[in-house]
């Protein structure tokens, strides 16, 4: 298949993603600023110097995305930050104000700025921030009314495919198609099991669908991160945090940003050893010539002898290939007329036969 791209328009120009391109790397803020705008400006800092070309964030509409008896029921998971789930989402969430700001401030930077629209009203509220490439989430991937309406803007869409079945995967790339549009494969158990990370679906479906394909990762480590590139990854999605210790829902899975540093100079380093060895490299060639072997006189060939096989040994160097039998071409030579003397131990010169 031959090499998939998509572009996205960003304030800086035409981004083209996937191909023979690095994999463009984006720095999940998600929640880990915690309410806090000042936090998600270091954050927002961090991802540039840390290597990222996005920087992303979550909007959420708590009322307009989960029932009543969902969003109350008690929530053990971050009580710092609340007893509920709607105490904790609603304490997570910034302001349009916070969000233009922060947009700004990214592309002051260089970064594309993105977001997760997890309902319609949050869709509303990011198209009215400028952002200008929407995310769509694992957990999104199914809701067809935000699909639609994520495709009815005709932006730019990165959509993670964790948790849905090849139906749901179909029906999903189908809404979004008309956009430029990049998947992620995404395992939606967090950290993820190293046995779970399946990354052999990236080429999967970047063939089944015909689109640049990423990883969205939520592994220990940075290990499977990098093995994507080898992979073709088109994106390499990871959650950022300036302290895996801060409470919060997602700094656990998160990288700081050396850790986020070092897999960019790994990924980029991987990249660029990708590629088909399809002939012999100019920088190759000095090593064929000298140890590759040539066919050789075992003895003194007088002019007129018929060459066989015991006058014969394949030895270093070959030095030339256009001018010497490579020894994968003895029997070329067994058979045939010597037509010059040819003196012992020496390669046999290809006009030196007939």
């Amino acid at each position: 298949m031959p090499a998939l791209t998509t572009v996205f328009p960003t304030p800086f120009g035409s981004l083209e993603i996937g191909g023979d391109l690095p994999p463009a790397l984006t720095a999940e803020i998600g929640l880990n600023h915690n309410g806090s705008p000042e936090l998600a400006k270091e954050l927002v800092h961090a991802a540039a110097v840390s290597g990222a070309t996005f920087v992303k964030f979550q909007k959420r509409s708590p009322a307009d995305l989960a029932v009543a008896a969902f969003l109350d029921a008690p929530f053990a998971k971050c009580p710092a930050l609340g007893r509920t789930q709607r105490e904790v989402r609603q304490r997570l969430e910034l302001s349009l104000a916070d969000y233009v700001s922060l947009r700004r401030y990214a592309e002051s930077l260089g970064l594309v700025f993105c977001a997760s629209a997890f309902d319609l009203p949050s869709l509303r509220f990011l198209l009215e921030a400028g952002v200008g490439v929407v995310k769509v989430a694992s957990h999104s991937v199914t809701n067809g009314p935000l699909l639609r309406a994520v495709a009815a803007t005709g932006l730019p869409v990165v959509c993670s495919l964790g948790g849905a079945t090849e139906t749901e995967r179909d029906a999903a790339v189908a809404s979004l198609r008309g956009n430029p549009l990049v998947l992620l494969h995404c395992v939606s158990s967090y950290p993820t099991p190293d046995g779970l990370m399946r990354l052999d679906t990236i080429p999967y479906l970047r063939e089944r669908y015909g689109l640049p394909v990423g990883l969205s990762s939520h592994e220990d480590g940075i290990e499977f991160s990098v093995a994507a590139t080898v992979l073709g990854a088109a994106v390499i999605e990871r959650h950022l945090t300036l302290d895996r210790a801060m409470a919060g829902l997602d700094h656990g899975i998160s990288l700081t940003p050396p850790e986020f540093a070092a897999m960019a100079r790994s990924v980029r380093r991987l990249h660029k050893g990708r590629g088909l060895a399809t002939g012999v490299l100019p920088e190759e060639r000095a090593a064929k010539d000298a140890y590759h072997v040539a066919v050789c006189s075992r003895q003194a060939i007088a002019k007129g002898a018929v060459l066989t096989a015991d006058m014969l040994a394949c030895k270093q160097p070959l030095t030339d290939p256009a001018r010497f039998f490579t020894g994968l071409e003895e029997g070329l030579v067994v058979g045939r007329r010597a037509l010059a003397d040819i003196p012992a131990d020496t390669p046999i010169r290809r006009e030196e036969v007939g």
